[in-house]
């Protein structure tokens, strides 16, 4: 399996939370938990590779990704929020996945959400049939994610998920703004 590549350490610590031990233990880098990381090769891609023990029951956990050679800029303040690089699809999530994360952030960070259905719309191709853009059903490779995506398929066209994540963009400036 080739290792996949993760745009920012934005998504790369999303996926790592996302991706429990199997004992159940959620714990991984970042989060106050002894861990290594280590680069395996440079150049236009580095290849890193994050390794720590689960504190629940004591098992090794590596993953190994491709990172860009070069880091992405910085979200600074007033910037929109990016979970990727914005052009390239997620090889760590696939739009379900995604669709979960915005379900997920629905009520709290309008940004974070309005954020991760950019990630899902980046998965929207045109349709071989009825010609409609759509995320295509062989875009879902997990269980969780083909699961959303059986849940409603229709939130999976591109006219639903923008207006969607223009809702979230309007909520969210709708609360920045002074009382």
């Amino acid at each position: 399996m080739p290792i996949p590549l993760a745009r920012t350490a934005a998504e790369t610590n999303l996926f790592l939370e996302l991706h429990p031990c199997p004992c159940g233990d959620g714990a991984f880098p970042g989060h106050g938990l002894p861990w290594s990381t280590s680069v395996l090769a440079v150049g236009a891609e580095n290849t890193v590779r994050y390794a720590w023990d689960c504190p629940g029951c004591g098992q090794r956990r590596e993953y190994d990704f491709r990172t860009p050679g070069e880091p992405g800029p910085i979200t600074r303040a007033g910037e929109i929020f990016r979970w990727g690089d914005g052009v390239t699809p997620s090889q760590l999530l696939d739009p379900g996945q995604w669709m979960l994360v915005a379900d997920r952030f629905a009520a709290e960070d309008g940004a974070r959400a309005a954020a991760a259905i950019d990630e899902v719309l980046l998965f929207v191709r045109r349709g071989p049939v009825l010609r409609r853009y759509v995320v295509p059903r062989s875009a879902f490779r997990t269980q969780a994610g083909r699961a959303r995506y059986r849940r409603d398929r229709g939130e999976f066209s591109r006219k639903s998920l923008e207006c969607t994540r223009d809702g979230f963009r309007v909520r969210e400036s709708r609360s920045a703004e002074p009382d």
